[in-house]
C-alpha cells in the first residue's frame, strides 16, 4: 500500500494563525503531517508521496526524508489545473497494492478503543467536504478504483475501527480538537518522553518559579518559560518556545509556539499566535502593535544562520564604516538645497507587528548634483544599516512592506525578511511579490553577498538615477 497526501491547497482559516503551512499546525503540540506519517508507519505502509504548495520548504525540512517514522517520502508540486482526484485517476497503476490518501485538514480522531491493528480490518471508505475529498482508503486496485469513481465505500467507514473522521474545517474546529486533546485524548497519541499523569504533559526545559501554578489538565511544549504569580491552565495548550511573564492566566487557550505573553494578562477562550490575538468562536484577528503585551520570540538560529548573521553584519559595518564620513558631509548639503529629506513611514516588522522606518524622499523635481551623488553612494539607505547593525532589519534579503499597502503581499509570504538591500535595489523589473516568495525560497550567504555587491554597484554606476 501506498500513501499520498495532497497539501497544495490554500485555507484562508489558517492563514490567520501566521505563516506556518496548514500540514504543520500544531494539534496538541504536534504537526497535523506527524499524526499522518504516524498512522503509516502503524500501518507498515513504506511509501508516501507528499504533493506540495505554498510553504513546500517548511514541509520538506520537517518531514525530511521520512526516516523518522520508517517511511520514504517522494514530493511533488501540484498542477494548477489538476485536482486530486484526476492526479490519482491518471496515475490508476500505482494503487494496485491499495491506496490511503488524505487531501485536506482531515484528522483521524481515536476513540478509546482504537488499535493500530484496526487498519488491516478497514474496509474501503471515503469522506469528503464542500464537494472535495479529503479521506480515501482503498486495499487493492480494485477498490481504489471504485472510490475514485465515485463509489462512497463503507457506510461504516473509519467508525468500524474506532476511529471519528474529523474535518478541521476552521479556526472554531482547529480550536475545539485542541481542546479535547488536552481535555485527556492527547494520551491515545502518547509519545516517548510524556506524561499522562494528572491528565497533563509537560515537556521539556520548562522552568517555574515556586509561586506559579499548573492547574491540570494542560500540554505544555518544549523550552518554555513561567514568569512569578503565573496561572498556566485548566485546558490550556502551551506550545514550544513560550514566555509567560508574570502574573498572567491563561486559560481554555491555545498559545501557538515562539509566542510572548506580556505580564498581568488574562487570555481565555482565544488563540494567540505571535502578536496576534485570535478569537476561533468567530474568527476575528487582530495584531498587537505594543511588544511588550504580546510579540512573536525569534526562534533559535542554526549554524548557517548565525555564520550568515555574522558575516553580513561584519560587511554592514565596513559599509557604513566607508559611509560615515560622506553621509556627515553630504546629508546638510542636501538638506540646505531642500530637495529631499527623511520621512517616517510605517511598515511590517516580524517582531513587532509594525515599525516606523526614516524613507528619503525627493521633494522637489529638479536636478541636483549633490542628491545624485547621495544616492550613487548609497547614503539614503545609511540610516538603514545602522538599524541592520542593531539587528532591528537584515542586511539583504526582502523589502520591507508597507503598511497598509502591501497588507496582502506579507499575508502571502511563507518568510518575512525586510532588509537594506534587496532584488528591487539593481532589477529594473522588479515584482515584490514574486521576488520576494523567490528569496525566500533560495535565501542563502551566497544569495545575500550578491544582492549586496550588485545593489551597490548598480547605484554607483547608475550615478544615483
Amino acid at each position: 500500500m501506498k500513501a499520498v497526501f495532497y497539501t497544495a491547497d490554500t485555507l484562508p482559516w489558517a492563514e490567520t494563525l501566521g505563516n506556518t503551512p496548514w500540514p504543520l499546525l500544531p494539534v496538541a503540540n504536534r504537526p497535523l503531517l506527524d499524526y499522518w506519517l504516524e498512522a503509516c508507519a502503524e500501518q507498515g505502509i513504506g511509501r508516501v508521496q507528499v504533493i506540495l504548495g505554498e510553504g513546500a520548504k517548511q514541509v520538506e525540512d520537517f518531514a525530511g526524508d521520512g526516516r523518522r517514522w520508517g517511511v520514504e517520502i517522494q514530493y511533488s508540486f501540484a498542477r494548477t489545473s489538476e485536482q486530486p482526484l484526476d492526479y490519482l485517476k491518471s496515475t490508476s497503476d500505482r494503487w494496485t497494492n491499495g491506496l490511503f490518501f488524505i487531501g485536506g485538514p482531515f484528522f483521524l480522531r481515536r476513540r478509546n478503543a482504537f488499535t493500530p491493528a484496526g487498519f488491516k480490518e478497514l474496509d474501503a471508505c471515503r469522506y469528503g467536504s464542500d464537494g472535495n475529498t479529503l479521506f480515501l482508503f482503498g486495499k487493492n486496485s480494485d477498490e481504489v478504483k471504485a472510490l475514485l469513481d465515485g463509489d462512497p465505500g463503507s457506510r461504516r467507514g473509519l467508525e468500524q475501527i474506532h476511529v471519528q473522521p474529523y474535518v478541521v474545517d476552521g479556526l472554531s474546529a482547529y480550536f475545539t480538537l485542541n481542546m479535547k486533546m488536552v481535555a485527556g485524548e492527547f494520551s491515545r497519541y502518547l509519545t516517548a518522553g510524556f506524561s499522562d499523569a494528572d491528565k497533563s504533559s509537560v515537556g521539556y526545559n520548562v522552568l517555574t518559579p515556586p509561586s506559579a501554578q499548573l492547574r491540570a489538565p494542560v500540554i505544555i511544549g518544549n523550552d518554555c518559560r513561567f514568569g512569578a504569580m503565573t496561572t498556566i491552565g485548566g485546558m490550556a495548550v502551551i506550545g514550544d518556545h513560550v514566555i509567560v511573564d508574570s502574573n498572567t492566566e491563561l486559560s481554555n487557550c491555545l498559545i501557538l509556539s515562539d509566542t510572548y505573553i506580556g505580564q498581568n494578562l488574562e487570555i481565555r477562550r482565544k488563540i494567540v499566535s505571535g502578536n496576534r490575538l485570535v478569537d476561533p468562536a468567530d474568527g476575528t484577528s487582530i495584531e498587537i502593535e505594543d511588544s511588550w503585551v504580546v510579540a512573536h520570540n525569534r526562534p533559535e538560529m542554526r549554524t548557517e544562520d548565525l555564520v550568515r548573521y555574522a558575516i553580513l553584519w561584519c560587511l554592514a559595518f565596513g559599509v557604513a564604516s566607508v559611509q560615515l564620513l560622506p553621509f556627515c558631509i553630504l546629508y546638510p548639503l542636501v538638506r540646505l538645497t531642500r530637495i529631499a529629506g527623511y520621512r517616517r513611514e510605517k511598515f511590517h516588522d516580524p517582531l513587532t507587528g509594525y515599525v516606523k522606518l526614516p524613507v528619503f524622499h525627493k521633494f522637489e523635481n529638479r536636478k541636483s548634483v549633490v542628491y545624485r551623488l547621495f544616492r550613487a553612494c548609497a547614503l539614503d539607505r545609511f540610516p538603514w544599516l545602522l538599524l541592520a547593525l542593531r539587528g532591528r532589519l537584515f542586511v539583504c534579503g526582502q523589502p520591507p512592506m508597507r503598511h497598509p499597502e502591501d497588507d496582502s503581499i506579507v499575508k502571502q509570504l511563507p518568510h518575512y525578511f525586510p532588509a537594506v538591500f534587496s532584488y528591487a535595489d539593481y532589477c529594473k523589473e522588479s515584482d515584490l511579490l514574486v521576488d520576494s516568495l523567490w528569496y525566500a525560497h533560495i535565501r542563502s550567504l551566497f544569495e545575500d553577498v550578491k544582492i549586496l555587491i550588485k545593489s551597490l554597484l548598480y547605484r554607483f554606476f547608475r550615478a544615483g538615477k
